[in-house]
C-alpha cells in the first residue's frame, strides 16, 4: 500500500504503511512492525531522491527505528499463516534530512554552488553590506563543509543595487527571478532583523536580538525550496560589539539548516528524464525561438519549458531521455537567426551553451 503522508505536531511527520512477516505470534508481529518501519523510510527516501536508486541509503533503511518517534498500530491481520500490520509512523524528519545530507554530500560529483544574499535591518533601515557579517559567516561555514559558496558581491557586475534589494524585500517571484540569473545551484536570500532593548540587569545597558529569515531557492528554475528562521540574543554594554556578535551567532545557528537544504535540493533534481540547458547570450526572443524550434523537431524531446529569459541568459528544461551526445550533435550544426551555438560544458544532465556570431 502506498504511504499516506501527513503533517503532525512540530518536528514530526506522519506516514501510513504496511509491514509483512511470515508466520504468526510475537516474533512475527515484531518483524512485521520492523518491516513497516523500513517501508516508511523507503517511501520517504523515494520522495526525496529523484533517481529512485535507494542502494546508497540502505544504512538509513536498516536503522529506520532511529527516525520513528512512535508508531500507532491501526490493524493486524494473521490470516493464511502470515502477519500483516498497518501502522501510522511519526517520523523525526529533521533527523532524516540531516543524515541524508551527511550521507549524500561526499558522494556528489561536484560541490553544489551556493550564492548568498543577506541584508540587515536595524532601526527600520535595510542595508546590504559588501558583504556583511551574516553573509561572510555563512559563506565561510558552507565552504568549510565542502560547498562552493559565494557572496553576492561576486555578482555586482551583473546586478544593480536595486536588483539586490528587490530580491531581498520583494515577493517570492522577485527572489525567484534573481535566483534563476545567478547560475548557482542554490540561492540563499534573506534578512537579519536587529532589535535592541534596555536590559533589566544592573550594569548592563542593552540586549540585542537578531532574527534571521532566509528563503532557499533553486537556481535552475527559481522555485522556493524552504523558508528558514533562527534567532540569537546577547546582552552587553557596547552596542556595536553586541551587534557584530549576535549577527555572527545567528548565522552560525543557521549554517546546518542551509547545508541540509542545499544538499537535498541538488539531490532532488538529478532526474534522468530531464535536461537543463543554460544558454548564455541568447540576445533576443527571435534567437531563442529559433533554438527551441530546432529542439521541437527532435522526436525524443517530449517537453520544453522555459524557466528564465533575458538578453544575456536563458534557462530551458527539456523532457528528454536520450543521449546528450546525440543532442549536442544535433544542435551544434544549426544556425539560429545568423548565430551559432558553442558548447561550453556538459555535466551529468546539464548543458551550458553560448550563442556566438556565425562565421
Amino acid at each position: 500500500m502506498p504511504g499516506a503522508f501527513g503533517a503532525s505536531s512540530e518536528g514530526e511527520f506522519r506516514l501510513r504503511a504496511l509491514g509483512f512477516a511470515e508466520g504468526v505470534g510475537f516474533a512475527a508481529h515484531r518483524e512485521a512492525r520492523e518491516e513497516a518501519q523500513h517501508e516508511v523510510m523507503r517511501e520517504i527516501l523515494r520522495s526525496k531522491i529523484a533517481s529512485g536508486d535507494l542502494k546508497p541509503f540502505r544504512s538509513m533503511i536498516r536503522k529506520a527505528g532511529h527516525y520513528v518517534i512512535r508508531m500507532e498500530e491501526l490493524h493486524v491481520d494473521t490470516r493464511s499463516g502470515r502477519t500483516q500490520v498497518e501502522v501510522d509512523a511519526y517520523v523525526d524528519m529533521a533527523a532524516v534530512d540531516q543524515d541524508l545530507a551527511t550521507l549524500v554530500l561526499p558522494r556528489l560529483p561536484e560541490p553544489p554552488k551556493v550564492s548568498c544574499l543577506i541584508a540587515v535591518e536595524s532601526d527600520g533601515a535595510v542595508e546590504i553590506e559588501s558583504p556583511g557579517i551574516v553573509e561572510t559567516t555563512l559563506v565561510a561555514g558552507l565552504e568549510n563543509l565542502g560547498l562552493a559558496a559565494t557572496s553576492h558581491t561576486e555578482l555586482e557586475a551583473l546586478f544593480k543595487a536595486s536588483d539586490f534589494h528587490e530580491a531581498v524585500l520583494g515577493d517570492v517571484e522577485k527572489a525567484g527571478s534573481y535566483a534563476r540569473e545567478t547560475l548557482a545551484d542554490v540561492v540563499v536570500v534573506g534578512i537579519a532583523r536587529l532589535e535592541s532593548s534596555e536590559a533589566a540587569e544592573a550594569g548592563i545597558t542593552s540586549r540585542t536580538r537578531a532574527v534571521l529569515e532566509l528563503k532557499i531557492l533553486r537556481g535552475s528554475d527559481g522555485d522556493l525550496l524552504d523558508v528558514l528562521s533562527r534567532s540569537a540574543a546577547i546582552s552587553g554594554i557596547d552596542p556595536e560589539a553586541c551587534r557584530e556578535e549576535v549577527l555572527s551567532d545567528v548565522a552560525k545557528k543557521m549554517l546546518g539548516d542551509v547545508t541540509v537544504a542545499t544538499v537535498l535540493s541538488v539531490l532532488s533534481v538529478h532526474k534522468q528524464d530531464e535536461v537543463l540547458i543554460t544558454l548564455h547570450n541568447p540576445g533576443s526572443r527571435e534567437r531563442l525561438s529559433a533554438f527551441t524550434s530546432v529542439l521541437q523537431q527532435e522526436p525524443m524531446i517530449n517537453s520544453i519549458e522555459e524557466s528564465f529569459f533575458s538578453d544575456r541568459l536563458a534557462r530551458i528544461r527539456l523532457g528528454y531521455t536520450g543521449s546528450l551526445g546525440y543532442l549536442v550533435d544535433q544542435i551544434r550544426e544549426r544556425s539560429y537567426e545568423g548565430w551559432a551555438l558553442e558548447i561550453q560544458e556538459v555535466v551529468g544532465r546539464e548543458m551550458t551553451l553560448v550563442m556566438i556570431a556565425a562565421e
